[in-house]
């Protein structure tokens, strides 16, 4: 795993900026790679995993000299394409795939990343051509970010902090991106904060030539599931696919553990990490506690960890962690708002003194239909047949009344926000469940006049054409809240410590696998029945009969004791201006937050990182 930069424009000072400011992502060897003639030149840190000798150094070069790769990621199946290569007459001098990837993309070009299953960031330099190449993986397990230099250059990174040391980048704040955020906690893809820098989209790849930039998908999530099976069918079929992605992520130089909680995702994991490692080897799990029993899965996870025969250590959850805003905010480059990115930074730096690897459940949702919301979308259908007078003028109003809980109890807040919005338009509705603050409240916010914003989310379900109501729903997640949010928290917190996560369950393999698959069969036994009924041939009944809890903080907790203080501080009329927002629609919100019956805590949580990012970054 590695931090990599790149430049068109001969700054060799961006690139020793980058190799310094990107040193947490690769801290075991780190160097640039120049071309005096052309200008372009890169920059990489690495963190050593497999093969740690130096022949897989980056940046490498070719054995003509004419392509240099820099490259951040594991491709996992390097040992079968090397084994093609050395067939057709290609000879290696190191063990790992570095070397591989870039004899593919040589060889191949473009349609050479089809062949990769893993997570990368990948730049190759042509020096012929001078064609430089930037592509993501298909998820997006990992970053990459680009900004146009004056004069038609190009400059990259894997991190936006990383750019703004160029400088030439524009870091004028996008509006737009504003608003998104304040939607969706995030800034969506490919949009960053800024004007100047973006993201490139997973599976896309960018391809840049004498000032001329072309982008490209190379993969998309085709969720049109049509294969008719049981759970069961299914089950048997996806366990074979499972087996293979964990087996292969399991490859490393450096110890490997696994993140343990008290969920069927990890569980599953776990248990065939076990299988794979055989009697003589015990794999290290780790789990987070919490002295909070709402959000604590300490119990459940160590009777898994039992029974697979694992080395189990619990972590207890750092008492300072609502201290933690301004490390928060700098890991990221731009405002983030999700709070659970706390908690991974908190898991990963205590897991970081056990292993140098650990394997996670993220996408186990996404992929396998596991949010509630989704079995929402399929209620609302039928909801839909009560007479509208009953809806709008009984349910609705009613439904408005229901408290909610800020001690990690949500159900009263999903009814709500079920009876609320499930006689919306399919879009608006999975939006309003998606998003934060609606766009009347980013109205407000922003102090803008006109038609209130659009909702990305909805915008992003009427663009994956839906036909079924799931389809539509994960195909969205699948581009939106996975790379969006999930894995730009696992990635960011991660790497911050020098932690490389490996994510079994968004194999492509795996995904195309269960997006092939009737939607029915998705959500036939309630949410992840298809997981489910996997788990079920692997794991006792016992061990899976734990309630869901997402791995979230006691965000609202915090805000009325430990974060208390720091909502006084922090959200005042001149840093909420200076943020770019309207200071009276922030007091209306704070009212709320202390005498209303809603809990405000992770829309609280949003303001005080986009303060806190503002002043880390003064205008």
């Amino acid at each position: 795993m590695c931090g990599i930069a790149g430049t068109s424009d001969g700054n060799w000072a961006f690139l020793e900026s980058t190799r310094i400011g990107l040193k947490h992502r690769g801290p075991d060897y780190d160097a640039i790679w120049r071309d005096e003639n052309t200008g372009f030149g890169l920059s990489h840190t690495r963190l050593s995993v497999i093969d740690l000798s130096n022949a897989a150094s980056q940046p490498m070069e070719s054995a003509c000299g004419r392509w240099i790769l820099s490259y951040n990621g594991e491709v996992y199946n390097f040992r079968e394409l090397r084994a093609e290569l050395e067939a057709m007459g290609e000879t290696f001098r190191s063990s790992g795939d570095t070397e591989v990837v870039l004899a593919v993309l040589r060889r191949d070009g473009t349609a050479g990343l089809a062949r990769f299953a893993g997570m990368f960031a990948i730049a190759l330099w042509d020096r012929q051509e001078r064609r430089l190449l930037l592509a993501r993986d298909r998820l997006g397990i990992k970053p990459l970010v680009y900004a146009p230099l004056p004069g038609g250059g190009l400059a990259f990174a894997s991190e936006i902090h990383a750019l703004r040391f160029h400088p030439d980048v524009s870091l004028s704040i996008d509006r737009e991106a504003l608003s998104e955020y304040l939607a969706c906690l995030y800034v969506p893809a490919p949009r960053t904060i800024y004007q100047g820098i973006r993201k490139l989209l997973p599976g896309h790849v960018l391809q840049w030539q004498d000032g001329q930039t072309s982008i490209e998908a190379y993969w998309t999530p085709d969720v049109h599931g049509t294969r008719n099976l049981s759970a069961d069918e299914a089950a048997e079929e996806l366990l074979p696919l499972l087996r293979q992605s964990i087996a292969s992520r399991m490859i490393a130089d450096v110890p490997v553990g696994c993140f343990l909680s008290g969920g069927i995702d990890s569980a599953v994991i776990a248990t065939l990490m076990a299988e794979a490692s055989g009697s003589d080897n015990r794999i290290l799990t780790f789990t987070m506690t919490f002295n909070e029993p709402a959000y604590d899965e300490r119990r459940q996870a160590a009777e898994i960890a039992r029974y697979i025969g694992a080395e189990h250590t619990e972590l207890p959850a750092s008492s300072d962690l609502s201290g933690l805003l301004d490390d928060h905010v700098q890991s990221f480059g731009e405002p983030f708002g999700n709070p659970t990115a706390l908690l991974i930074n908190d898991l990963s730096r205590k897991a970081r003194e056990h292993v140098t690897v650990a394997l996670v459940g993220d996408g186990g949702d996404e992929v396998f239909a596991g949010y509630p919301r989704y079995h929402g979308g399929l209620l609302a259908r039928d909801y839909r047949r009560l007479p509208a007078w009953l809806r709008e003028r009984v349910i609705g109003p009613l439904a408005n009344m229901i408290p909610e809980s800020s001690e990690g109890w949500h159900t009263p807040r999903r009814a709500r926000e079920f009876l609320t919005a499930a006689s919306l338009p399919d879009d608006a509705m999975y939006a309003s469940w998606v998003e934060y603050f609606d766009p009347i409240e980013r109205q407000r916010l922003l102090g803008e006049s006109g038609a209130p914003p659009d909702r990305p989310i909805a915008r992003l379900y009427r663009q994956s054409s839906p036909t079924d109501a799931l389809d539509a729903m994960q195909a969205t997640d699948l581009q939106s809240f996975l790379p969006g949010n999930l894995l730009a928290y696992g990635d960011a917190m991660s790497m911050r410590h020098a932690l490389e996560l490996r994510l079994p369950l968004l194999d492509h393999r795996i995904v195309e696998a269960v997006c092939r698959i009737n939607s029915k069969t998705r959500m036939s036994e309630g949410p992840k029945s298809i997981l489910r009924a996997i788990a079920k041939k692997l794991l006792p009944p016992h061990l899976l009969l734990g309630p869901k809890r997402g791995f979230n903080p006691p965000m609202s907790r915090w805000l009325k004791s430990d974060l208390a203080g720091v909502i006084t501080e922090r959200l005042n009329s001149d840093s909420i201006t200076n943020a770019g927002l309207n200071w009276p629609a922030v007091q209306d919100l704070l009212h709320q937050h202390q005498h209303g019956r809603r809990d405000m805590g992770l829309k609280i949580w949003s303001l005080l990182t986009l303060v806190a990012w503002r002043q880390q970054v003064p205008a």
